[in-house]
């Protein structure tokens, strides 16, 4: 895990370089068994944004439920986020995620997790 200040893009934070898993839920279903899941993988995390390689693009401005698996230690993150930006790369695809402030999230725990990471790198 490396961290990075932010020189060159938008957000102005400090990110964690680590790769994590991120599921995006593209389509909500009756059950979890319809549900449709994007399985991604984290580049760098901050505390109010991520970004994500996939192996599609998904549109700027589509508001998407994100659940963030940390491995180490192990922990779980539901969130919600907006696309800011997709761009190819490799022949996948980088994406942004603003995430949004919101009670029904996980959000003030998620912000605490950056937090004790950025005081333990």
């Amino acid at each position: 895990m490396t961290i990075e200040a932010n020189n060159e893009e938008q957000r102005q934070e400090y990110r964690l370089s680590v790769s994590e898993a991120v599921y995006i839920e593209l389509e909500a279903g009756q059950d979890d068994a319809t549900a449709r899941i994007l399985l991604s993988r984290s580049t760098d995390l901050s505390a109010n944004g991520l970004q994500v390689v996939v192996d599609r693009p998904l549109p700027e401005g589509n508001i998407y439920p994100l659940c963030i698996q940390l491995y180490s230690p192990p922990a779980r993150y539901v969130l919600t986020g907006e696309v800011k930006w997709c761009r190819p790369s490799g022949g996948r695809y980088l994406i942004g995620i603003a995430l949004f402030e919101s009670d029904d999230t996980a959000i003030v725990g998620w912000k605490e997790e950056i937090a004790r990471r950025l005081t333990q790198a």
